[in-house]
This record gives structure tokens, C-alpha cells and sequence, in this order.
């Protein structure tokens, strides 16, 4: 009886001996488990980016329905950034960008309404509300975003926008270099509106190269615009609306560096300027330029904030890009700067490559 007991024992012991795992067995199933997370890895990955990219591109698909929608209310495209007038001190003053003109189709009416519009948006009123977060102007791959007034969406400047000179005469157009330009090849930049003797003139032309314009309150001075009969070219082959992910809140500037300012480089993209040393006479205009070198897409990703107003994204090879028309595209970084241009511009079928097209005046 002892004997039969002690081989069971001896049994049942050997048995739960061989049920264990040896050491090279269980670093073969590490190894494997190892492999295996190791293949998971990348696709769980690019199934969080193609999401993050969608969330972005309906982010932008949202931005641009509600610029349209302001659009068909008021009969025109919104200003891309409007400038105050103090007559007082007799000078300007930055108040408010286009996004606080959608803000009513963005399901923000309560913000929109609470802007003071006749004040700066430094004004004690309007500085806390342009500090607010709100998640559709911004897209997921924006690392720089920090849920203080955040903007990753901008409309399309053209080929720059306008200033008043040393001169003391407003309404120059200029390239985002802030480099006077001579569209009209007469040989003359920023001369006074009065004086202008060759048309069309350089303001005329400078119209038709963006879609999204500064504008000053109350005032005729740097007052354009266009609406859906002005966009020559059609509202499906012209961009309204770009990424650019250094267009948002900045630490070092944050009173100005949010979704509400005027500042023409934090609002709006704009194309490489095609014309050599800035003369637009012809054989000295090369589309080729405006995707080109420092005004690549794509390329200000290392620079500061506010400080690179072109197509900027964190997506691989390119940007999301919103056309007139509401439809979203991925514009490869790599598109011919011709094609680029002319999708820019109102007036892109006409455009040549050697020099600026005279323009057919709409207004």
C-alpha cells in the first residue's frame, strides 16, 4: 500500500514538472510575441494617422462650408483680415480676421456676438475671447496646438496683400516678403490711386490673383472683394482654404497670435511670387517660382510661429486643401507651380507663363 502511494506521488510530481514551460520555450514565445507587436505597430499607426487626416480634412470641409455660407448671406467673400480706424490718433488698428465672420455657421453665434467690432482686438473685451479654443479651426497632426485660440486653417492671399508705404500712399500691393510689386510692368509701384494712368493698374491686377483681401472698416481705402460671378477660372478650380500649421497660438506673441488677428501672415497662405526681382513685365514672369524654394509647401514646418503664411501640414507629402467650390483635395507638395498658380487665382485659365494676363475688370 506504501509502495502504490509513493508511485503516485512520484507520478503526480513528474506530471506537474513536465507541464512547465523550459527557458528556451519561453523565450521563443517572447521572441514571437515580440515579432508579432512589431508588425502591429506600423499599421495601428497608420490606421491613428488616415484617422487623424480625416478628422483634419472634415475639420477643413467644415471651415469651408461655413466661409460659403457667410459668403451666400452677404453676397461676397469676407475680408480676410479687417483693420479699424481711430480717428482720434489718426491710425489703424488690427481687429478682427474672417474666421470671427463665420463664427455664426461654426455654431459659435454666442462668440460672434460678444466681439466688440468697432475695438481692437487687444481690447479688454475682445482679448479674452480670441484666446478661446475651438476644435474645428484646428487639425489632429497639429503639434504646435495648445487650446489657446488655435488656428490651422487659412484662406488664400493670392500673391500678398496690401500696405501703406513710407510714402505715406495705401493700398500697395505687396508679395508676402513684403517686396512692392510692379503687375502691370509700367515700370512704377505704389503710385497714388489718382495718378494712375496705365489700366488696368497694379491694384486692378491684384485682384485677380487671390480670392481673400485686407480690408479697412468704414473707410473706401483697401476695399475689395470677390463673390461666385468674379471667380473667373470656376469655384471647383480655386482654392479658398489651406493648412498651415504655423499659423496658430504664439507663445511669444500671444497677443497677437490667434485665430481673431488681422495680421496678414497669420490668416492667410500665399504663392511664391513668380516675377524676377519683382518687375511682372513680360519674359520676366516663371510660375515655375511660386512653388519654389522658401515658398514651397510645405516648406516653413521648422520655421516660428506666424512666421511661414504658406500651405503647411505635419501629413506626409502634402496639405489637405479646400477649394470655392466646398470640395477638399490632398494637394501634393510637389505640384507644378504653374498648376499652382493658377488654381490660386480667380483668373487661373488665363494666366501665361511669361508674363501676368490683363485681367478683365468685374467690379
Amino acid at each position: 500500500m506504501q509502495i502504490c502511494c509513493r508511485k503516485c506521488i512520484h507520478n503526480q510530481s513528474s506530471h506537474l514538472i513536465r507541464s512547465g514551460f523550459t527557458m528556451i520555450e519561453l523565450v521563443v514565445v517572447t521572441a514571437i510575441i515580440a515579432i508579432l507587436i512589431s508588425l502591429a505597430l506600423p499599421a495601428i499607426q497608420q490606421v491613428r494617422s488616415a484617422a487623424r487626416r480625416t478628422h483634419c480634412r472634415n475639420n477643413l470641409k467644415n471651415v469651408s462650408l461655413a466661409i460659403l455660407q457667410e459668403m451666400e448671406l452677404k453676397g461676397r467673400f469676407p475680408a480676410s483680415g479687417n483693420y479699424g480706424f481711430d480717428a482720434t490718433k489718426n491710425r489703424r488698428f488690427n481687429a478682427y480676421s474672417w474666421v470671427l465672420s463665420v463664427l455664426p455657421h461654426l455654431e459659435q453665434s454666442a462668440l460672434a456676438t460678444s466681439w466688440n467690432k468697432d475695438k481692437s482686438m487687444k481690447d479688454p473685451v475682445n482679448a479674452p475671447l480670441a484666446r478661446t479654443f475651438i476644435p474645428v479651426l484646428t487639425c489632429p497632426d497639429d503639434i504646435s496646438v495648445a487650446q489657446q485660440g488655435d488656428l490651422s486653417y487659412v484662406v488664400n492671399g493670392g500673391i500678398g496683400f496690401t500696405v501703406k508705404y513710407s510714402n505715406g500712399v495705401g493700398d500697395c500691393p505687396v508679395d508676402r516678403t513684403w517686396a512692392r510689386l510692379d503687375l502691370n510692368g509700367d515700370g512704377i509701384v505704389c503710385e497714388p490711386a489718382e495718378t494712375a494712368e496705365l489700366k488696368p493698374t497694379d491694384r486692378d491686377m491684384f485682384l485677380h490673383f487671390g480670392v481673400f483681401f485686407l480690408e479697412t472698416l468704414n473707410r473706401d481705402l483697401s476695399r475689395r472683394s470677390h463673390h461666385p460671378g468674379s471667380i473667373l477660372d470656376g469655384m471647383t478650380h480655386t482654392y479658398l482654404v489651406s493648412e498651415n500649421v504655423r499659423a496658430g497660438f504664439d507663445p511669444d506673441n500671444p497677443a497677437d497670435g490667434h485665430w481673431a488677428t488681422s495680421n496678414p501672415y497669420r490668416h492667410s497662405f500665399y504663392i511664391g511670387n513668380p516675377c524676377a526681382n519683382h518687375d511682372c513685365t513680360q519674359g520676366d514672369v516663371d510660375y515655375s517660382r511660386s512653388n519654389s524654394g522658401a515658398d514651397a509647401i510645405n516648406s516653413g514646418l521648422s520655421s516660428a510661429e506666424g512666421s511661414s503664411p504658406l500651405p503647411n501640414s505635419f501629413h506626409s507629402g502634402g496639405v489637405n486643401m479646400a477649394f470655392c467650390d466646398g470640395r477638399v483635395v490632398f494637394l501634393s507638395q510637389r505640384i507644378d507651380g504653374g498648376v499652382y498658380a493658377a488654381q490660386a487665382s480667380p483668373q487661373g485659365s488665363r494666366l501665361d507663363g511669361t508674363r501676368f494676363a490683363q485681367p478683365l475688370i468685374t467690379e
